[in-house]
């Protein structure tokens, strides 16, 4: 399911649809179709609406990616359920469901064959959390079968910690309870209905690394996850003078001057230039042609292609989309996101959690959402 509008992650999400932001060197939707094609999956339907020409040109037919992919076409936006709906032709036998923004290692084919052996029409992949009110959570009886559902409860009513990943196994039949053209969702609508009609529904407790990269937090937990399995590469057209240490990646062509510090897992990728005594940090992605001046400090931050950082600057786990212009002595907090095309002034802060709109040129005590030339 790829048709969202990505809110939740605004400004990145004006320009690029929330599945094609990169995770590392790929977008996510990239690492969710391998996990699937590794599992053994051949025949994938991506259901589309928002920058849907995005994703089509960068898959295709699914050739490359050793998959079949369809995308039935859906001219307004349907709901989750909906827009499985509106695929109906092609699912004539059990099939899995995966939101387009979780990455995980939770194995779908897993779920499929404990779904097999329950023989019911759904089953939801569960974990534990802590913060069970940001989801679906689900309680099941001593078998396993969901007794109730609901779709992120308040805080006061939260009756289980078992939240829903968003992986469904569901059989054909369940798509004759949702309406045809009608906007209709799994978690609000359909699975409260099937419970209320007594269909068997259940639970697969699922395991292994799950996040939803739908906002700013869980978009850096997979940065996180991902850039700590890269192994060491350093291409032969690397200049480096600066000190590296730990799994750090270094694409073509990129200069690392004098001083400079980088302490994997790094990756910085083609065509970079870090300028003398600057210091990146753990979990840091340094995107193609990103500059980094002298003395700044990168710590935890993502940069997209092409954006400049002047010297002593300081960004904290934030996010820089591609083609921003960041000045001397900003210090960017946690969890900000700069929109492409930005342009932040000398000496500029912008607090944690604070999201810049594109194309912006702002300066001075940046709080909150910025939509307007400042």
């Amino acid at each position: 399911m790829a048709g969202g509008y990505g809110t939740r992650l605004r400004p990145l999400t004006y320009t690029t649809p929330k599945t094609m932001l990169p995770i590392c060197d790929k977008p996510v939707l990239h690492w969710i179709i391998d996990s699937l094609s590794k599992q053994g999956f051949d025949e994938i339907i991506i259901t589309t609406n928002y920058l849907e020409e995005q994703i089509k040109s960068y898959f295709g037919d699914g050739s490359d990616f050793g998959v079949k992919i369809y995308y039935p076409k859906e001219k307004e936006p349907l709901g989750t359920a909906g827009s499985v709906k509106n695929a109906e032709k092609y699912l004539d036998e059990t099939f899995g469901v995966i939101q387009s923004d979780n990455i995980t290692e939770i194995s779908l084919a897993e779920a499929i064959k404990y779904h097999e052996k329950k023989r019911g029409i759904a089953t939801i992949s569960l974990v534990g959390v802590e913060n069970p009110w940001q989801f679906g959570i689900a309680e099941l009886n001593r078998k396993n079968q969901i007794k109730r559902f609901l779709e992120k409860p308040k805080p006061d009513e939260c009756f289980s910690n078992l939240a829903s990943t968003g992986l469904y196994v569901l059989e054909p039949e369940i798509l004759d309870y949702i309406p045809e053209n009608t906007p209709f969702d799994f978690a609000k609508d359909l699975f409260p209905m099937m419970l209320k009609r007594g269909k068997r529904l259940f639970g697969y407790k699922a395991e292994g690394f799950w996040v939803d990269v739908g906002k700013p937090e869980g978009y850096m937990k997979a940065t996180e996850w991902i850039v700590n399995q890269i192994k060491k590469y350093i291409s032969e057209t690397a200049e480096i003078e600066g000190k590296i240490r730990g799994p750090v990646y270094i694409g073509e062509n990129t200069v690392i001057k004098k001083g400079t510090k980088i302490e994997g897992p790094v990756i910085i990728e083609d065509g970079c230039t870090i300028e003398a005594d600057a210091q990146i940090q753990p979990c840091s992605i340094v995107k193609s042609g990103v500059t980094i001046g002298s003395e700044t400090r990168i710590d935890k931050a993502v940069m997209y292609r092409n954006s400049k950082i002047a010297s002593n600057a300081r960004l904290h786990e934030c996010i820089i989309a591609e083609n921003c212009e960041v000045g001397n002595n900003v210090e960017i907090g946690k969890l900000a996101v700069v929109g492409p095309n930005c342009k932040i002034a000398d000496s500029t802060t912008v607090l944690p959690g604070s999201r810049i709109w594109p194309d912006l040129w702002v300066e001075g005590h940046i709080h909150g959402i910025v939509r307007t030339r400042i």
